[in-house]
């Protein structure tokens, strides 16, 4: 029926205009005008199966953008079924526990009442690169996906990791500094590929000015800079000795 509207109007104005005037130079306007509209219809019907996978993509349970790399500094999102698989420990004090319990009352209270809460999580880059990093949760929320939650996690296979080698990306010494600003007092330098002794395990670690700190004991008690949390770093695991992490 669209086409049999498309096609009517367009006969009947060619056989009018080619009764009146010069039917060679008209009928070459009109076929120019069919091909106009052929255009048109085929670019309108040519868009809408672009349009709807976007729209499946959107109602989609999987937090992750299709096509589209990790956000800087996280793996993915993987459902929580994976977590036996991830190779992470996470909950290390009674405040996180309670976080973490906190969080699923939320999904819980605010999700439909028969309906299931999926939950998902992801991990920082640097719990696989240091030892130590974070975890994130998140949930399904009336159609929107919620990351509610955050908290230590170490990589259980790694033991207790005490030992990282400074490894930037400018191959530049760090700096060690009494607080964890880089206004405070210095307190002196390692350079790369040397090693640092953590003063904690898991490692503490605070962000300041957009900037990710480690607390060290050795060779000087203080603070140096991880870089930023999307970035590569300046620390790395120090090297494996027998299939051993090497520590002191």
């Amino acid at each position: 029926m669209v086409l049999i509207h498309f096609v009517v109007p367009f006969l009947c104005i060619k056989k009018a205009i080619a009764n009146s005037l010069n039917l060679a130079t008209n009928f070459a306007k009109l076929e120019n005008m069919k091909f106009l509209s052929f255009h048109y219809f085929s670019l309108i019907f040519g868009i809408l199966p672009i349009f709807t996978p976007l729209v499946v993509q959107a109602n989609s349970d999987n937090p992750n953008q299709p096509g589209k790399s990790p956000e800087p500094g996280w793996s993915l999102w993987r459902p929580q079924a994976e977590i036996s698989q991830a190779d992470f420990d996470s909950g290390f004090s009674n405040l996180e526990l309670g976080g973490y319990l906190d969080f699923e009352n939320f999904c819980k209270t605010s999700s439909e009442s028969d309906a299931k809460v999926n939950y998902w999580f992801r991990l920082s880059n640097s719990v696989n690169r240091i030892g130590t990093g974070k975890v994130e949760f998140g949930c399904w929320v009336k159609g929107r996906f919620v990351p509610g939650y955050s908290s230590t996690a170490i990589k259980r296979s790694l033991g207790t990791v005490s030992c990282l080698r400074v490894n930037s990306p400018t191959k530049k010494s760090l700096v060690i500094w009494q607080e964890p600003q880089l206004n405070s007092r210095r307190l002196g330098v390692v350079a790369h590929g040397r090693t640092v002794k953590l003063d904690s395990f898991p490692a503490s670690i605070v962000e300041v000015n957009g900037e990710h700190w480690l607390a060290i004991s050795s060779p000087k008690k203080g603070w140096v800079s991880d870089g930023a949390p999307a970035s590569s770093g300046n620390l790395r695991l120090c090297s494996l000795k027998g299939g051993q992490l090497l520590n002191f």
